[in-house]
């Protein structure tokens, strides 16, 4: 059985892209490759003990064939492996005994939620002055993807004409289509005088004693109780909500108290991993836009020496002496793309390209080479770099013709501009490549396009390989969920 803090120390090194092993800080030094990050990951499922032959804080470790069974899914081929039932009843392997939820470690129970958990709302007495400011949590404030709730509007009394009352500790589960799909819900945390109002589509619960709240947010992450639960929701189709007594008779498995909390230690050690992650990338996109607006501005030299260029005042503001400014049709020529209904595509290796990026593929193509494909309804604003055969959609416009300008830097270029003062359509918005063309541009030389292009592909790869990160993590939380919940790995 492996320690929580062993198994949680085990993620952070997983999380951190394993920079011991790769002279790496996961603060923005170099990174490791995907390879390093599986290897990772599979370092932090075994407790390091692979390669180190054991625990390498001196606890118990599973071998490599006993963590390879923990992960498969699938009770026939467990039983099939440990000898089960020809005729595939499920296996029960020693320790542990049949539930309804299914084998469970024998000193578990299986509950209803409404056993452990409160529902009634209002615990004790509360006072409202005409001055007080109420904390309020409307549903874009229940995150989809953290454990804990921690912001909150300030509200006059007055402003508070419906909501449901909330206290410090409450678990909010979003009980509206399709936050509830979605995953929104969280632990209420620091709220102003320990109560509050949140909206009416949540239902609140407040665990017992004997029920970890950390536990009870993450089991209901898993995906199959996600679907159960969605599965009962009633009313009419785009305003179905769940009923209160679904959640009270939800069965969920007990473990001991102590075993609930170092499973939550390590599932949300890995959920802030994943967290962390997500501030890595952020600051990464916000250095890419500020990097574009200084290499659009001041061209490829540092930020330091921005006051020694030269520029010059055009109508789109300064620009670098040396820089033209054309209209945007003239440096890149902008063209529909082709419709292709999808009754019409017979499966291939060409990607069709729509206002969104890749949609789909296709048997046939009309463009190849170097290409730049822009939404043209839909979605406006997203560019898609490409390199080969491919089709663009007609939800999208592709560059035509780029007027001997370096394509990668196109790419860029149509990033940064904003392309919403050119949009017709109400119900659907549409861009008019009609109005885009005039529109004055900077030019710089072909060798700036180029070292431009390079300082932001950079940017691009670091966001990339930070998102290849998270990807990983995100896959260890539901593989280690799952099997952390049904006590296929136990923790101490």
């Amino acid at each position: 059985m492996l320690g929580s803090k062993d198994v949680g120390a085990s993620l952070v090194d997983a999380q951190s892209g394993v920079a011991a092993r790769n002279e790496g800080d996961r603060k923005g030094g170099a990174m490791s490759g995907s390879e390093d990050v599986g290897a990772s990951l599979v370092d932090a499922q075994s407790g390091v003990a692979a390669r180190n032959g054991g625990d390498r804080k001196g606890g118990a470790m599973l071998g490599s064939k006993d963590v390879g069974a923990s992960l498969v899914d699938a009770q026939s081929s467990v039983a099939a492996r440990n000898g089960g039932d020809h005729k595939g009843r499920p296996y029960i392997p020693d320790g542990f005994k049949m539930t309804a939820l299914g084998p469970l470690p024998e000193e578990w129970q299986v509950v209803r939620l409404g056993e452990v958990a409160d529902f009634s709302g209002r615990i004790g007495k509360h006072y409202v002055t005409d001055t007080s400011l109420i904390p309020f949590i409307p549903m874009s404030l229940l995150p989809a993807d953290a454990l804990y709730i921690t912001k909150w509007e300030m509200r006059q009394p007055a402003d508070v004409r419906s909501g449901l009352f909330i206290q410090e500790g409450n678990l909010l589960l979003a009980k509206i289509t399709p936050c509830l799909e979605n995953g929104k819900q969280g632990i209420v945390s620091g709220l102003p005088g320990g109560w509050g109002y949140a909206t009416t589509e949540v239902i609140p619960i407040r665990p017992s004693s004997g029920l970890d709240s950390e536990y009870l947010a993450l089991y209901l992450k898993m995906p199959n109780v996600r679907q159960s639960l969605a599965s009962k929701m009633e009313g009419t189709t785009g305003r179905q909500r769940l009923p209160k007594t679904v959640v009270q008779a939800l069965p969920i498995p007990l473990p001991p108290l102590p075993e609930q909390r170092a499973i939550a230690y390590v599932l949300s050690t890995i959920q802030r991993a994943v967290e962390a992650q997500d501030k890595i990338i952020a600051a990464a996109r916000e250095l890419k836009k500020s990097l574009m607006r200084h290499l659009f501005t001041y061209g490829p030299v540092p930020p330091a020496q921005a006051d020694q260029v030269a520029l010059k005042e055009t109508e789109i503001g300064p620009v670098l002496e040396h820089w033209e400014v054309k209209p945007l049709g003239e440096i890149a020529t902008l063209q529909r793309g082709k419709d292709l209904p999808i009754q019409n595509r017979v499966a291939g290796v060409y990607p069709i390209i729509g206002s969104n990026g890749i949609i789909g593929y296709h048997n046939e193509y009309f463009l190849e080479g170097e290409g730049v494909v822009t939404g043209r309804s839909g979605t406006i604003g997203k560019v898609t770099y490409i390199e080969g055969r491919y089709w663009a959609h007609n939800t999208a416009l592709y560059v035509k013709n780029f007027h001997s300008n370096y394509p990668k830097f196109v790419y860029y270029l149509l990033q940064q501009l904003d392309f919403s003062k050119y949009i017709a359509g109400v119900s659907v918005p549409t861009l008019n490549r009609n109005l885009v063309h005039p529109v004055p541009t900077a030019l710089p030389p072909f060798a700036e396009q180029r070292e431009i292009a390079r300082i932001l592909q950079a940017v691009d790869r670091k966001i990339e390989a930070e998102e290849r990160r998270k990807a990983a993590l995100q896959t260890l939380f539901k593989t280690t969920l799952h099997h952390l919940m049904t006590g296929r790995i136990r923790c101490a």
